[in-house]
């Protein structure tokens, strides 16, 4: 395959499947790169891949995106397969690699109101937000800085993406993969905000129980 047909097909990939697909190829790279890892298999395993994305706060599964990349996009191979570990290799990794971190059409654009709004997209890291809202929804219990800092991002970071969004609708195909990323974001910002609201109703209505007993209690030892 030549270089130029892949890397189109890294873009068709990236267009298709935004944010988790780029970090996930990005991360694959990452391993196929790192020189603590033996790589005889291959360039990156299955196991590697769930690991770094855990480390560092995706917690979904990468098997579909691996899959596509393998047998819809044909820009992996698997080498080696057994019960507990599966490889795989980048047919032109130089040409993958390239392609990832080549200029994306919003930064070859000229006009500058367009530039501007994926200057405040990146400023507001959209990808570390993702990744503590993953995180924080998956702890058996929020602690008061958990909670603490939630706060403080949806007041600030969130409420700004959302803002952007509609910016962006104005000039939707180039925003395609940041609007459906950030409707992402504010799925899962929907989903911890509702767990803290039930938390709070559940700790409101045990205290409740308590003060009724008491009054019980006391109302009790009045007529005794």
């Amino acid at each position: 395959m030549l270089s130029s047909d892949l890397k189109e097909k890294v873009f068709s990939f990236l267009q298709k499947y935004g944010d988790k697909g780029f970090i996930v190829l990005k991360t694959a790279l990452s391993i196929a790169k790192d020189p603590n890892i033996d790589h005889k298999l291959g360039d990156f395993s299955f196991k590697h891949l769930v690991l770094k994305l855990n480390s560092m706060g995706f917690s979904y599964n990468p098997v579909n995106l691996i899959r596509i990349l393998e047998k819809e996009f044909g820009l992996i191979e698997k080498t080696y397969s057994s019960s507990n570990q599966t490889w795989w290799r980048f047919k032109d990794i130089d040409a993958v690699e390239e392609a990832v971190y080549s200029e994306n059409d919003v930064e070859k654009v000229e006009d500058p109101k367009i530039r501007l709004i994926a200057v405040k997209y990146r400023s507001l890291e959209p990808a570390e937000i993702y990744a503590f809202l993953q995180k924080t929804l998956i702890k058996p219990s929020l602690t008061p800085a958990d909670k603490a800092k939630f706060r403080s991002m949806v007041f600030n970071e969130i409420d700004q993406l959302v803002k952007l969004v509609d910016e962006m609708y104005n000039y939707e195909e180039f925003f395609e993969y940041e609007i459906s990323f950030i409707k992402e974001i504010f799925k899962l910002a929907e989903k911890l905000s509702r767990r803290i609201e039930n938390e709070h109703l559940r700790g409101f209505r045990g205290r409740q129980t308590i003060s009724q007993e008491d009054i019980l209690r006391d109302d009790h030892r009045g007529h005794s």
